[in-house]
């Protein structure tokens, strides 16, 4: 029984009606040409091309010598009493093409009783072989030997080639593993400090992560202030953010005691380790893709003064603010601040009865003015405020808070004029302010940081050339000792010129040596200014 139904299964698979074996109507094949292939690539046999007639017969490939690559090839064999070692031309599955070593060459039908082909170290074919054919080419004779005993696998062959071109490297590098970017010998201290910093940040995350999905989202996403969300940023701060910088200035430390060459390779492995975990935080990313084209535009400055707990999630947010605690993040902050006390005394002291004119270089948000403004009560002579810069947009962010601050506060009392030009036209001298006059205080608090030796003279000079008698020139820049240089440089490619107090009162000194000049540090003693007061 079991034997019957598997033959009337059989039957209806190919169409045949049981019993009978006539073919039913319902099972004819279908026309070949009437089925579309599926997804384009399955085809029927019947449509497969694979010969082209009964005169075409299979021949194995005949694979040239320089298709081997670097594998070692040896064709052995006994001629004339002695044993010789010829030249490979090409190999196939069955027979093999060499260079006959003697003048005297064989005939086509003569057999070698042991001709031996070996690959490296793997010997391919021991045995027989019949001349097949002898042939001249290019002042050599050419031997054509069929094998004997047995088919050669020349596949092995073409896969021990494929495999040492990797080991051997050329085209494809090989595995490349030895000359990875990131190795370098020694600086220990750095590598195992940037691992802790990647798994301190992985250990927060999880714990930031469970913390966020505790927490109603407007305390961990709103905008408002509340209890609730000031003392989850001081948690934050204190639990997390604190030793993020202590680990991030010892990172700094060890970076200082790398070679140039070194530092390269540590860079990558800071970038492998720390990179994707940096980049949460909104203003570093900003920092590192520069999208306005320059580093430091005034986007991102509104963000280190004050928009640094920011992200997507409670994770990005901490690492926003921790790196916003970095001592080079805060030395924005205080610069402003010292810049917004040295322009509230020069407004208190001025002698002369006339307004206080300021001019401010590569103004930005122009953040010192905004809260010099915001949190005077009163002004006891008018002001008069230029805001230099070359970003467009950075002039339409600070034209339309100002304005609107002065209109309500300070309706005749402050001017303020946003001035529009390129950085190359202020280098090239002072006619870019030509017609504004001559200024109270003149400040450029990050424009020197980008600039070298000879350039900072010469704008310096030219700057100075527009203070008034009493008035002070202040030039910031930051210093070498800048403990952020790390991540800064490896993470954001935010490269500056530091440069040391001596080398800041050198190019003050050729610029303006009449004036009486001075250090004036912030707090963090990072971004230190030079203070050239016009006798």
């Amino acid at each position: 029984m079991t034997s019957k139904r598997k033959n009337v299964a059989d039957e209806r698979v190919f169409g045949l009606e049981p019993r009978t074996g006539r073919r039913t109507s319902s099972s004819l094949p279908p026309d070949p040409a009437s089925v579309p292939p599926i997804s384009g690539e399955v085809g029927h046999y019947e449509s497969l091309k694979g010969t082209s007639g009964r005169d075409v017969y299979f021949r194995p490939d005949r694979i040239q010598r320089a298709e081997l690559g670097s594998i070692g090839v040896a064709v052995e064999l006994d001629a004339s009493g002695a044993r010789h070692r010829c030249e490979l031309v090409d190999v196939s599955q069955n027979g093999v093409a060499f260079v006959w070593p003697l003048d005297e060459h064989p005939e086509v039908g003569t057999v070698f009783e042991e001709l031996t082909v070996r690959f490296d170290d793997h010997e391919a074919y021991q045995g027989e072989a019949r001349v097949s054919s002898v042939r001249r080419a290019d002042n050599k004779t050419i031997v054509g030997a069929s094998l004997v005993d047995t088919l050669m696998n020349i596949e092995d062959v073409l896969h021990l080639r494929d495999v040492k071109a990797w080991a051997a490297g050329g085209d494809q590098q090989g595995l490349g593993l030895r000359q990875a970017g990131w190795r370098t010998k020694g600086q220990e201290r750095f590598k195992a400090l940037t691992g802790e910093l990647r798994l301190m940040l992985e250990d927060a995350r999880i714990k930031f992560d469970e913390l966020e999905a505790s927490l109603p989202w407007h305390i961990a996403h709103g905008e408002h202030g509340s209890p609730a969300r000031d003392a989850l940023i001081a948690l934050v701060e204190n639990e997390f953010s604190r030793d993020v910088v202590q680990v991030s200035a010892e990172i700094d430390a060890a970076l200082r005691l790398a070679t140039g060459s070194e530092r390269d390779a540590l860079r990558e492995y800071s970038t492998r380790y720390l990179h994707e975990l940096l980049m949460l935080s909104p203003w570093m990313h900003r920092a590192r893709t520069k999208p306005l084209g320059y580093p430091g535009d005034f986007e991102l400055m509104n963000r280190v003064y004050g928009n640094y707990f920011a992200g997507t999630t409670l994770f990005a947010k901490a690492v926003d603010l921790s790196f916003a605690l970095t001592p080079a993040a805060v030395a924005v902050r205080a610069r402003k601040d010292l810049l917004k006390g040295l322009l509230s005394t020069a407004i208190d002291e001025k002698a002369d009865p006339g307004p206080v004119r300021i001019l401010s270089i590569a103004a930005g948000p122009a953040q010192e003015i905004f809260e010099l403004l915001r949190e005077r009560e009163t002004l006891p002579r008018p002001l008069e405020i230029v805001l230099f810069d070359q970003d467009k947009r950075a002039l339409s962010f600070s034209f339309g808070r100002l304005q609107r601050l002065v209109s309500q506060k300070w309706r005749d009392q402050v001017s303020v004029l946003h001035l529009h030009d390129s950085i190359q036209g202020l280098l090239r001298g002072p006619a870019v302010f030509s017609g504004h006059g001559a200024f109270d205080v003149v400040y450029s608090c990050g424009l020197f940081d980008y600039l070298q030796q000879r350039t900072s003279v010469s704008l310096c000079k030219s700057l100075y050339s527009l203070v008034k008698p009493g008035g002070t020139l202040y030039v910031g820049n930051m210093v070498p000792e800048n403990p952020c240089r790390w991540f800064m440089e490896l993470h954001l490619d935010w490269f500056l010129v530091y440069r040391a107090h001596a080398e800041i009162l050198d190019f003050a000194k050729l610029a303006a040596p009449d004036a009486s000049i001075e250090i004036i540090e912030e707090s963090t003693k990072v971004n230190p200014f030079v203070a050239l007061t016009r006798g």
